[in-house]
């Protein structure tokens, strides 16, 4: 007996960031009857139905932000019940996305699949690949994609499921995913894996967005619509086959408010990867299409039998490796032959890769970005193609520079609030605080994280003890002159410190003054140093990157070492990650958000 089940994909056209709850969800029930009046024993909305694609926009307002979430039970919600309530009434199954608000405090966009005969939630799945950037493109005309900045990657995984009731006593197994999953083999293959006939896909796509794909900002619109409407049918496609499943996908289209253009496309797929329904517009639509289960039974026992033809042995690269890693560059070496003829040869350089690449976060604790730059610009020629420097720069309110205690203690703040969520998002091995000072941030860092966290002036510093006896600091202004002989005493190094010279320059001054004043200052402040006995010189602030040289050309030829800190901060982290160190919990760095917690107070 055929194991057909009717499946329906509700494909919602545009919503608009001024359009109401109530107007939302009276198009959405009447998607609904319309899949039931068809016979439709489930039917998939979009990704984040309820609204519109808020994630687009950079919202300050913590009351509209919330607003935009569903808070508790989706089901009895008084912005949701009805949906569901009705489903039960017509008896259909239902697949809807949403932003959801867990009563952790936690927010993740979020799928759930409904089922009208038990009234409970089957299954519920939250986003992992999630797109985009945290912070908004600085083109005010650009389209953004900032789910980064108001999600976190999910928790759920990739898990299939069986549903009771359709396709009589013969319990289909469904999984799901949103949007950007689909275009990552893994979400199919971790689903494939458990035998799935039947992945459901919500999806919001841009139509139009250059800035979000790194394309050309003066193409074609339509051109760029057909595009993107080509790759999400292929990775659907591909997706089916490849898994031997049906798939189902759901799109909101259409013109939101008038000017962010998303693809329609909403289509079923069988498991030969042939399209079985497809939307026709970009308006509220419903498609529905039979899909006999038993259809899948050849591709999971022949072409896609995983059991008898995976190889996993060779697959160990997919799970251990995040970034591109390169193979070893080649050298072309002439070689004469027995002969005497000359052949040109390739051979390989020495492979000094590893595992896996290693992931530093660079993180300037101010808010100017170009100082990012400039650190991320020098270190770069200094890296092995399995090291990769990301850089972050603190968000406002933040200071631009940071040259007394306020600033230090602000931009910790600042800092702090944006790195956490970040970290749990991208799991980076190891963080650099680019500010040569004993930064506040760097101690909430260890107690927060267990990954080796270290600033830039300790790492010059340990660097400038295995270099040379003694010691001296070039630092900006007279204050930090200071602050840098108190930072010197609290790492215990006083006693190898022959001075710290200032340059009456403040931070910004480095950037913003002429090269050559920039330059001589500093010269003069290093030959001050080396008259009083050092025998290695610290540039003291993450702004005079570059300068190393320029100090070179006044005191190198003393046999006096000059050290960055950026430099020194990100290998002396390289180290440690490939030593396997963690930051010691048993004591000073043991983390105290479970206190925080304790206290009701998770105000990070």
């Amino acid at each position: 007996m055929p194991r057909t089940i009717r499946l329906a994909a509700a494909q919602m056209g545009a919503t608009n960031r001024t359009d109401g709850r109530p107007q939302t969800l009276s198009r959405m029930l009447k998607l609904l009857r319309s899949a039931a009046a068809q016979k439709a024993e489930m039917v998939l909305y979009p990704e984040i139905a309820f609204t519109t694609f808020f994630p687009r926009y950079l919202i300050h307002d913590p009351d509209e932000l919330a607003s935009y979430f569903e808070h508790g039970s989706i089901l009895t919600s008084t912005n949701t019940a009805l949906l569901f309530s009705t489903a039960r009434e017509l008896g259909i199954d239902i697949s809807v996305g949403f932003a959801e608000a867990a009563d952790d405090g936690k927010r993740f966009n979020t799928s759930i699949y409904y089922h009208a005969n038990s009234n409970s939630v089957l299954a519920k799945y939250r986003k992992i690949h999630l797109p985009g950037d945290f912070e908004p493109f600085a083109d005010p005309e650009a389209t953004n994609q900032l789910e980064k900045r108001y999600f976190l990657p999910g928790d759920l995984g990739f898990e299939a499921f069986r549903v009771p009731d359709p396709a009589g006593d013969r319990e289909p197994i469904m999984g799901m995913m949103i949007c950007n999953d689909r275009r990552w083999s893994e979400a199919w293959r971790c689903l494939g894996l458990q035998g799935v006939e039947v992945v459901l896909c919500g999806y919001n796509t841009a139509g139009f967005a250059p800035h979000l794909w790194g394309s050309d900002k003066n193409a074609d619109p339509a051109q760029a619509e057909t595009t993107a409407l080509f790759h999400h049918k292929l990775v659907m496609q591909h997706g089916s086959y490849t898994n031997a499943t049906f798939s189902v996908s759901a799109a909101r289209c259409g013109m939101d408010d008038g000017k962010y253009s998303l693809i329609g496309g909403s289509c079923i797929v069988g498991p030969e990867g042939n399209i079985l329904a497809e939307a026709k517009s970009t308006e509220d639509e419903v498609i529905v299409a039979d899909c006999d289960l038993d259809l899948c039974t050849q591709g999971k026992t022949r072409t896609f039998d995983f059991g008898r033809h995976r190889r996993t042995e060779h697959y160990g690269r997919i799970v251990e490796q995040t970034g591109v890693l390169q193979p070893p560059k080649l050298d072309s070496t002439k070689l004469t032959s027995g002969h005497g003829e000359s052949e040109n040869l390739s051979k390989l350089l020495p492979n000094n890769t590893v595992n896996r690449q290693v992931r530093i976060l660079l993180c300037n604790p101010n808010a100017t970005a170009s100082m990012t730059e400039s650190c991320l610009k020098m270190i770069l020629p200094t890296l092995s193609p399995d090291v990769e420097v990301i850089g972050f720069t603190a968000p406002r309110p933040a200071p631009t520079a940071i040259e007394g205690n306020f600033d230090n203690v602000m931009s910790a703040s600042a800092a702090a609030r944006a790195l956490i969520p970040l970290q749990q998002r991208e799991n980076y091995d190891a963080v650099l605080v680019a500010c040569y000072s004993d930064h506040a941030l760097i101690r909430m860092l260890r107690e927060e994280f267990e990954i080796p966290v270290i600033g830039i002036m300790e790492a010059s510093l340990i660097a400038a003890r295995t270099l040379g006896a003694r010691f001296g600091i070039v630092a900006t202004s007279r204050r930090s002159k200071i602050i840098h002989g108190d930072a010197v005493r609290h790492y215990g190094m006083e006693g190898f410190c022959a001075g710290i010279e200032a340059c009456d320059l403040g931070v910004l001054d480095l950037e913003r003054k002429p090269r050559e004043v920039v330059k001589s200052v500093m010269q003069e402040a290093a030959k001050k140093l080396i008259g009083r006995g050092a025998e290695v010189v610290t540039l003291g602030c993450a702004g005079m990157s570059g300068m190393k040289e320029a100090v070179e050309e006044a005191v190198g030829k003393e046999g006096v070492v000059v050290v960055d800190g950026v430099v020194a901060g990100v290998h002396h982290l390289v180290g440690l990650v490939r030593m396997g160190a963690r930051t010691a919990k048993g004591g000073m760095y043991a983390s105290s958000a479970r206190g925080r917690k304790a206290r009701g107070q998770e105000y990070i």
